[in-house]
């Protein structure tokens, strides 16, 4: 098994897992919707109504808690099916900023400030940056979580105290799925998988994690990085 995935490959599959924690609420302007974000909208409520009435409640209940996840610091664990591995922290502060740091020797680092998310090589020295709505899973970083807006409600199983919902994603620029797991009763978000676009799967645990915990604000800056930033040079 690979301990330190290309950086192609982390960012790819850490946009995902990331996303999938970054707080609701940032302050950044809500683009224009299309008419095919439009229509991917719509899908989802078609899918959406196909579940049956206890369906339905459960995934109200998810909804309702992934809207009151207020801070989050967690150990992780990613596995992906191309035989890579990594471990790192996770660490959320609502609204909009996240950090997201693999241990060594990874040397990624993602960063989400509220506006941008930031994609960090610490051995090149290189930062890629991304408006958070085009992450993958925009849906889940607006003000409000609402998973019937531009995504597709796939599959809702429950078994054995534990909760799989699975989402078709299908906005603008992104394609794939991801499914939640959580425990139930009470509900807790414990893991996700993903599967891109290329047919992996990413599979992310969160280990001990502390929902509530107090974060520093200083982790979602980056003025300590060595980043080179050529357009803003005025000598």
């Amino acid at each position: 098994m690979t301990a330190n995935p290309t950086p192609a490959g982390v960012v790819a599959r850490a946009l995902l897992a990331v996303t999938l924690l970054a707080a609701p609420g940032a302050a950044f302007p809500t683009p224009a919707r299309s008419e095919t974000a439009a229509a991917s909208s719509q899908t989802a409520e078609t899918a959406t109504a196909a579940l049956d009435a206890e369906q339905r409640k459960t995934l109200g209940r998810l909804v309702e808690y992934l809207n009151r996840i207020d801070t989050l610091k967690s150990r992780f664990v990613q596995v992906s099916s191309n035989g890579t591995y990594a471990e790192g922290e996770l660490y959320v502060d609502r609204p909009g900023r996240m950090r997201f740091e693999y241990d060594p020797p990874n040397p990624s680092l993602l960063i989400a400030n509220g506006i941008t998310l930031l994609y960090y090589d610490r051995e090149l020295k290189q930062a890629t940056f991304l408006p958070l709505w085009e992450t993958p899973l925009w849906f889940l970083i607006r003000e409000k979580i609402d998973l019937q807006d531009g995504v597709k409600v796939d599959e809702i199983k429950q078994a054995a105290g534990t909760i799989r919902v699975t989402l078709q994603l299908s906005q603008e620029g992104s394609e794939g799925q991801v499914t939640l797991v959580f425990s139930d009763r009470p509900v807790a978000l414990h893991s996700w998988e993903i599967l891109d676009a290329q047919g992996i799967t990413t599979q992310v645990a969160l280990v001990n994690p502390d929902f509530g915990a107090k974060v520093d604000p200083s982790l979602f800056e980056h003025g300590d990085l060595n980043i080179h930033f050529p357009e803003r040079q005025t000598r």
